[in-house]
């Protein structure tokens, strides 16, 4: 990859360079279980991927962890908890785009600051929207459907609600388009996907771990993602930028962080041991099969792309007139 997550990737120093300072460390922490926060219900997207990293950290570091679920409010009340722990690297979180770029941007009534509140980890992986239509849809180039909404043309899109990363790429799309498309949100994906299905929408977007399976089954057609690179998944299938949009690059992503303040040595040692983590050859296929992408780097890379990420998405949000409630 070649974009901002891979820089992510690129932008951390070696293992081996790491590892000194935090030798001493590791004698002494951790000095009990860590409690990891899962900001959303158990059995969703971003539960599995906890999950999955977890077990794998337990098992190369030889650590406990106990995984949390805390879900509301998008995602917001579960890093709202984090933050009332304490900083000594025994509370993680899942941060994600949502609970950290968008959902503050959205709803007045978020208590933390996301560019001061947190200690970044790691970016853990990243996966694009896919844009979906039913099998026996006329559509089969993304630029023709993007061509009609432009003239005029009533087109209907589903999403798996107001305010989600799926949502927010494709008014992003249309405030570079010019492109009026008519949104229709829905509880989740599948409800959006079936719709399409059946005939009652132009087409949908969403994370392309929530239309996978329909897309295997044949029982939708994908015509683009919105990431710079094409999708491993899906390779077949070009980029929004390819089709003329340069630069279009949107995924959702899933990171580790902590309480704010946290001591950079155990910040390092975290880092380090997320990253020897996502080098496991399972943890890869199992991301890699839902259509997610591994990514890793150092906190400072996280950073940057964080400082990058907020402010797009406050952007598009005032463009699209969704503003604080």
């Amino acid at each position: 990859m070649k974009n901002k997550f891979a820089a992510a990737l690129l932008a951390g120093t070696s293992l081996l360079s790491m590892a000194t300072p935090s030798l001493v460390l590791a004698d002494t922490y951790p000095s009990r279980a860590i409690s990891f926060i899962v900001p959303y219900p158990p059995g969703g997207g971003t539960d599995i991927s906890a999950r999955l990293l977890t077990d794998k950290l337990a098992k190369s570091s030889g650590w406990n962890f106990i995984v949390e679920n805390k879900p509301g409010a998008a995602g917001s009340i579960g890093l709202a908890y984090l933050l009332r722990q304490k900083s000594d690297g025994h509370a993680l979180a899942m941060g994600q785009t949502s609970n950290m770029t968008i959902n503050p941007n959205m709803n007045k009534d978020i208590s933390y600051d996301t560019l001061k509140d947190f200690s970044l980890i790691s970016v853990v992986a990243s996966q694009p929207v896919v844009i979906v239509v039913a099998e026996n849809s006329p559509y089969t180039q993304f630029t023709d459907l993007i061509q009609d909404a432009q003239s005029g043309k009533s087109i209907t899109m589903g999403t798996p609600g107001i305010g989600t990363v799926s949502h927010l790429a494709m008014e992003y799309l249309g405030q570079l388009s010019g492109a009026k498309i008519r949104h229709i949100p829905y509880p989740g994906a599948t409800q959006a996907i079936t719709e399409a299905m059946g005939g009652h929408l132009g087409f949908v977007a969403t994370s392309l771990p929530s239309a996978l399976s329909h897309i295997r089954a044949g029982s939708v057609r994908p015509l683009a993602v919105t990431s710079k690179e094409r999708s491993h998944a899906l390779p077949d299938v070009p980029t929004i930028a390819e089709l003329g949009y340069d630069n279009f690059d949107v995924n959702e992503w899933k990171a580790v962080i902590g309480p704010s303040n946290m001591d950079a040595s155990t910040v390092t040692l975290l880092n380090e041991a997320v990253r020897t983590a996502l080098q496991d050859p399972e943890l890869i296929e199992a991301f890699e099969r839902e259509g997610s992408t591994v990514v890793g780097g150092s906190p400072e890379a996280f950073a940057e792309m964080l400082s990058e990420e907020y402010p797009r998405w406050q952007r598009v949000l005032q463009e699209a007139n969704i503003t604080k409630k």
